[in-house]
């Protein structure tokens, strides 16, 4: 079993009321390899400029991720710098530099077009429908997404949405799609238009997934300090799709698993600033929170 991870390698400057990191690993493709390698194995593709330093590189060696499709391109390396408000729900973009990613089109490897599984984060759905028309037979696609893309290439986008298995995306995003303020109504139009499943990401409020077998909603890990939550929702995609790709079929209890175990990988994400707590996180500790998660969850059914 392998996944396939495609989006961005970035360099980051954030900023919280509590912390300041400059010159720090980031890009959605960053936190969902290295989420998805604690369960699986892991091909990486993306593109940074000359000017990546070496030490981010070898952050990522030594794990369950192959770095053929990690490649130097003429440019600099996209980096994004970004704000949080007190409450560390909402943010301010301070700047976006594309970078090598303003034309790079990516491609696969030779011999990645046998990927088990795909994750395509937050990009071009163009570039997006691409990758996942050129493997050969995927049990499970997921495609993430961001407002840009959803006022600038509706129809596009659509177009990605019904070629993917599951899409992922926030609440305010699934509104602004679905032009209804209930998440429940919004994930069921936007289930009408193609994919398999949708799930919905509500922040430290946890998930809601729907299907046209299941409406499940998990809740957040109750966490009494978040460092940093930038790359929360691409570790919980990264967590998902990977414990999705170790199971024997993709079945509904599979799905909810794989979305506690999204949950749970994400609430670590949050405990360090940029992929810090990532980089240090092992499957122990991941399978031990699991646990404390499907507790806190639990009821029995009164007589």
């Amino acid at each position: 079993m392998t996944l396939l991870v495609a989006g961005w390698v970035a360099i980051d400057e954030i900023e919280t009321p509590f912390a300041k990191v400059s010159g720090e690993l980031g890009g959605s493709a960053t936190c969902a390899a290295l989420a998805a390698a604690l369960f699986t194995d892991v091909r990486l593709l993306a593109a940074v400029g000359a000017d990546f330093p070496n030490e981010h590189r070898r952050k990522f060696e030594g794990r369950r991720i192959d770095l053929a499709g990690l490649t130097v391109e003429p440019g600099v390396t996209s980096r994004w710098g970004g704000r949080y408000h007190f409450d560390m729900n909402s943010r301010d973009t301070v700047y976006t530099e594309l970078g090598v990613n303003a034309g790079w089109s990516p491609r696969l490897p030779d011999g990645w077009d046998d990927s088990t599984s795909a994750f395509l984060a937050a990009g071009d759905p163009v570039l997006q429908r691409q990758l996942i028309n050129a493997l050969r037979a995927p049990r499970a696609t997921m495609v993430d997404t961001i407002k840009f893309f959803i006022d600038g290439a509706r129809d596009e986008l659509d177009a990605t949405f019904r070629a993917a298995d599951f899409v992922s995306l926030n609440e305010s995003e699934a509104r602004e799609l679905a032009r209804t303020p209930s998440i429940a109504r919004a994930a069921r139009a936007l289930l009408a238009g193609g994919p398999k499943g949708v799930i919905v990401k509500l922040g430290e409020y946890g998930a809601a997934f729907v299907s046209d077998e299941d409406y499940f909603v998990a809740a957040g890990y109750p966490l009494e300090e978040v460092v940093d939550p930038t790359g929360a929702g691409d570790a919980f995609a990264g967590g998902f799709m990977g414990y999705l790709d170790t199971v024997a079929a993709v079945t509904p209890a599979a799905i909810r698993q794989a979305i506690i175990y999204g949950s749970t990988v994400a609430s670590f994400q949050v405990e360090g600033l940029g992929p810090s707590r990532l980089l240090a996180l092992t499957r122990t500790e991941v399978d031990a929170r699991y646990r404390e998660f499907r507790a806190l969850t639990h009821f029995e059914v009164g007589e």
